[in-house]
């Protein structure tokens, strides 16, 4: 595997779960592709990190807590794209069975850093 995707996923897990914003700035191009089910559309950067604070207390009221990185696969595209599929495990907060979360990322490698292009989340909390 390639040990800066690792390194990567390493920091965006530990920025996610402090609601970091300055270093999940660094995660994401300016303008990037969110796709969910019901579809996909162009966001930026900062409209996202702007309704993440929204997404935790989603969470929070679904009575969901933080998720961990269970399993990172990456596919090299070519030498400037990884598709990368991520699974997450939430803890249900009353002690029931935890939400099973998939994500999908496509970096882009500019020879130096790595950003996400696309954010492709599989499925919503059940």
């Amino acid at each position: 595997m390639d040990d800066r995707v690792t390194t990567f996923f390493d920091a965006f897990r530990v920025a996610s779960d402090a609601l970091d914003t300055a270093t999940l700035a660094g995660c994401f191009a300016d303008a990037f592709l969110a796709a969910e089910p019901g579809g996909a559309r162009p966001i930026t950067r900062d409209a996202f990190l702007q309704a993440l604070p929204r997404r935790a207390q989603m969470f929070a009221d679904a009575g969901v807590g933080r998720a961990e990185l269970t399993d990172l696969r990456v596919q090299p595209l070519d030498d400037r794209y990884r598709l990368v599929r991520t699974e997450w495990s939430a803890p249900r907060l009353d002690g029931g069975a935890p939400v099973r979360l998939s994500s999908s990322f496509l970096l882009h490698d500019d020879g130096g850093t790595l950003r996400i292009v696309l954010y492709l989340n599989h499925q919503g909390l059940a």
